[in-house]
């Protein structure tokens, strides 16, 4: 970050350290750290292909913070099996901006009828709809992506 800074001869000492304190803390490259927060995810998955085994589909990130994000979903299901989402929907903890959704998640756990997949620091619970997801199928993996 480049920035210049006017410093009027007759201004004090006190000017110039304050100045000086300034110009030494954001050149430490400190910065204030962003909250977390959670964000929720409604998609559909529908467009089913045989030859990637995967659903594509779109949604809509809503987070804490007011912030939203159109997305393309991508989910592969564990076997072979084929798979259809009718509503979906996700719900996502420790983002600090909605971006940080988007990439790949990997399933890690099961909550009853709830999916836990992980991605770095970021975890969510997914569930949805569908004779698919009726039946007891479950995403391997699930590809966020921003539209």
């Amino acid at each position: 970050m480049h920035s210049s800074l006017r410093i009027r001869r007759n201004q004090g000492p006190l000017a110039a350290m304050l100045i000086g304190a300034v110009l030494s803390a954001g050149a430490s490259g400190h910065t204030l750290a962003a909250e977390s927060m959670t964000c929720e995810l409604v998609f559909t998955a529908g467009n089913w292909s045989l030859q990637h085994r995967t659903a594509r589909g779109t949604g809509e990130l809503q987070c804490s913070d007011g912030r939203s994000l159109p997305v393309r979903v991508s989910v592969k299901a564990r076997g072979g099996d084929s798979l259809r989402i009718d509503a979906g929907a996700a719900s996502f903890s420790g983002v600090e901006d909605p971006r940080d959704v988007i990439g790949a998640y990997v399933a890690n756990g099961q909550f009853g009828n709830d999916l836990a997949m992980r991605k770095g620091d970021i975890s969510l619970r997914v569930t949805g709809t569908g004779d698919w997801w009726q039946q007891g199928g479950r995403p391997g993996t699930l590809v966020i992506a921003a539209r």
